[in-house]
C-alpha cells in the first residue's frame, strides 16, 4: 500500500504544470518501473509467506523474486553525469562562506550515482548542500515521491513538514523547533535532488535560500 501511495505521488509530481517536458516524461516512466518492481517484490513476499507453510522450494522462489524486484528498482534509465559537472553548480551564497566542496561517482551493478556537496557557514550557523544525480533510479526517487506530492503537509508543536514549489520545481521543506534545524529538498527536472540542511538557525528560510541559489536551469539541462 505504501509503495502505491509513493507511486501515485510521483505521478502527480510529474504531471504538475502545463504540458509535459522531457524530464516529466522520464519521471513518469520511472514511476511505472517502480510500480512493476514493487509488484514483483510483493509477489515474492507472498511466495515466501506461503513457503513458510508449504516448504523450502516455495520460499526459495519467493526470495529470488524479491531479489529480482529489488534489482529492478536499482536500475535507472539514464547514466549519471560526471560529478565534476555537479560540483561546478555549487553556488556562492551572499553572507555565507563556502568550504569543503567535493564530489564522488559510484557504480554498483546497473546503478550509477553522482553527487557533490559543500558546507556554508555564517557565525554559529552551518548549512550543508548536496546535489545528487539519481540517473532516474527508482530506489533513489521512490522515498521522496510521497512527500513531494502536491499538497502534502504536517504540522505540530515540534515544527512542520510541507510540500512547496521552489523555482517551479516540486520540493519539501522541514523545520524542527527544538533543534533549530531546517531541511529543504527539491527535485529538479524529475531527476536531480538538491538537498540542504542546517542547524542553529532562526527558521528554514536560510536553508531554502541556499537551495534557491543553485542554477536549476543548468542542472536540469545536464545529460
Amino acid at each position: 500500500m505504501t509503495s502505491r501511495i509513493m507511486i501515485g505521488a510521483l505521478l502527480l509530481t510529474a504531471a504538475a504544470g502545463c504540458g509535459k517536458s522531457e524530464q516529466q516524461k522520464q519521471t513518469e516512466e520511472a514511476a511505472k518501473k517502480i510500480e512493476a518492481a514493487a509488484e514483483t517484490m510483493q509477489k515474492g513476499a507472498d511466495k515466501v509467506a506461503r513457503g513458510a507453510e508449504q516448504g523450502s522450494d516455495q520460499m526459495a522462489q519467493g526470495l529470488q523474486q524479491m531479489a529480482q524486484g529489488l534489482q529492478q528498482m536499482t536500475q535507472g534509465s539514464a547514466k549519471a553525469v560526471d560529478y565534476e559537472l555537479l560540483k561546478a553548480l555549487l553556488p556562492e551564497v551572499g553572507g555565507w562562506t563556502r568550504s569543503g566542496a567535493k564530489g564522488e561517482q559510484t557504480t554498483a551493478g546497473p546503478m550509477t550515482l553522482s553527487r557533490t556537496e559543500a558546507v556554508y557557514r555564517k557565525d554559529d550557523s552551518r548549512i550543508e548542500l548536496e546535489i545528487t544525480d539519481s540517473a532516474l533510479s527508482q530506489i533513489v526517487l521512490a522515498p521522496m515521491a510521497m512527500f513531494l506530492g502536491s499538497g502534502y503537509s504536517e504540522r505540530s508543536d515540534d515544527g512542520f513538514k510541507r510540500a512547496v514549489k521552489i523555482k517551479g520545481q516540486p520540493a519539501m521543506e522541514e523545520w524542527n523547533v527544538g533543534s533549530k534545524r531546517g531541511e529543504v529538498t527539491a527535485l529538479v527536472g524529475g531527476r536531480f535532488l538538491v538537498h540542504a540542511s542546517g542547524d542553529d538557525l532562526t527558521g528554514v528560510e536560510p536553508v531554502r535560500a541556499v537551495v534557491e541559489n543553485v542554477d536549476f536551469g543548468k542542472l536540469a539541462a545536464l545529460k
